[in-house]
């Protein structure tokens, strides 16, 4: 794969598709790396043949529409429904498109984020204190490796199209739903941007 200079060529035939594929897939056990194709990891053969499903990850901020962070919510709603779509275009194949929407969980990220308050003037300061909740949930959040777990046996097995991680953001995730509008923009509100 890393024999020399990147370039890339148009594939216009279906039988250099075909040969493009083969070596793509094969290249692995040819490598010694496994013994059959279906066990490189990172590979989308699995999912070509049938024998893999699609995990996305999102967040429930999909639902929860979280104050001061509307790009991030709005990334994330299109994600879940972008994988609720694929999940009905691929059913007829027998893959099966699974979103996971996560809530906090703790890492690095908090301590990494660099933060750029612009406006927080004009919002009185809203922006600065709903950031400073969001890092205090994050510092609270969910050990990375229970998720990473959780994901682990989302893949073993068949799911639901939407699996949420975490049994506060389950019901969080169940009220944002039930919920109208308005009602849901309060309470959430009140938590990220009093």
């Amino acid at each position: 794969m890393f024999e020399g200079r990147y370039k890339s060529c148009l594939v216009k035939e279906d039988s250099y598709f075909l040969q493009t594929s083969r070596y793509i897939h094969l290249n692995p056990v040819e490598a010694g790396m496994v013994k059959y194709p279906e066990e490189y990891r990172w590979s989308s053969y699995r999912t070509m043949i049938g024998l893999s499903d699609i995990i996305n990850i999102s967040s429930v901020a999909a639902v929860a529409h979280i104050p001061f962070q509307a790009f991030y919510s709005a990334s994330k709603a299109a994600i879940s429904s972008y994988s609720c779509a694929l999940d009905n275009e691929v059913k007829p194949y027998g893959i099966q498109v699974t979103v996971v929407e996560l809530g906090d969980i703790h890492t690095g990220f908090t301590q990494a984020r660099q933060k750029v308050i612009v406006g927080d003037k004009e919002y009185g300061g809203r922006i600065s204190r709903s950031v400073s909740q969001m890092e205090k949930d994050e510092q609270n959040g969910a050990n990375p490796e229970v998720i990473g777990a959780y994901i682990a046996k989302i893949a073993e097995k068949k799911c639901k199209p939407i699996c949420v991680a975490g049994a506060q953001y389950k019901f969080l995730s169940l009220l944002c739903k039930l919920l109208p509008c308005g009602i849901r923009g309060k309470i959430v509100g009140a938590i990220y941007a009093k």
